[in-house]
């Protein structure tokens, strides 16, 4: 099942590597089929951007102490760029590229 549907993004906390990365804690509004596809209670996404250009997504559930780990193809292009889109807005290092 593709992660699709993200509602209410908010910029929770953030981790800065000086000219390496940003790491951000984005809570979001998950579709409820997504929560019980993959079992999930309470979900947050953990972006890091790399100032090289790379990007890693993990969704993290608080309510089961699980970790998992979408590949590109399981996150639709647009919510997968919305993440992104948010992230880069809220990261200190990304500020100058806005």
């Amino acid at each position: 099942m593709k992660l699709s549907n993200l509602k209410n993004l908010q910029f929770f906390s953030q981790f800065t590597l000086k000219d390496v990365e940003d790491r951000l804690i984005i809570t979001a509004d998950f579709p409820k089929e997504y929560l019980k596809y993959h079992q999930l209670e309470d979900p947050f996404l953990y972006v890091v951007l790399y100032l090289r250009g790379s990007v890693f997504i993990k969704i993290i559930d608080e309510g089961s102490a699980q970790i998992y780990v979408p590949t590109r193809k399981e996150i639709e292009q647009e919510t997968f760029n919305q993440i992104i889109q948010f992230a880069i807005k809220n990261a200190p290092q990304f500020k100058k590229y806005n």
